[in-house]
């Protein structure tokens, strides 16, 4: 059922363990800020450190993304998005489309785990941990 809560965002917090299988491998964790509109769209921002062919480097993601099942408290429900993703170390960057297919667990909830599987210059591999502020999950 549609209610007034539901017309409102919210704003998530998240922790990510990320990896790339390309030519040049990163793998690194992260945290990231999103909003989710009141329907089924969520905005994202996600700066990552890690290890890219051995040497220290960061890694920023900018993602849209559409939600199948956003107010879903129990379960898993799949998403899919796209943005675009930059690593960098102090000596070079690379920059990449983005493309991924996702799942979560209870969206609509206070906090929640996704798996994503996508493209951003080779194979990209992500795990992690949502927690959900405002409107949705009080």
């Amino acid at each position: 059922m549609w209610t007034p809560l539901r017309a409102q965002g919210a704003h998530e917090l998240q922790v990510q363990a990320v990896a790339t299988v390309t030519a040049d491998q990163f793998i690194g964790g992260g945290v990231g800020y999103a909003y989710r509109t009141g329907g089924r769209v969520r905005l994202g921002l996600l700066a990552s450190a890690g290890s890219w062919e051995r040497d220290f480097a960061g890694r920023a993601e900018a993602m849209v993304s559409y939600h199948l099942n956003p107010f879903q408290r129990r379960g898993v429900t799949p998403y899919a998005g796209g943005g675009a993703t930059v690593t960098f170390t102090g000596a070079e960057s690379s920059e990449y489309i983005l493309l991924v297919a996702g799942v979560e667990s209870g969206p609509g909830g206070r906090r929640g785990w996704f798996v994503e599987v996508g493209m951003a210059g080779g194979l990209r591999l992500a795990a992690g941990l949502r927690w959900r502020l405002g409107s949705r999950g009080s």
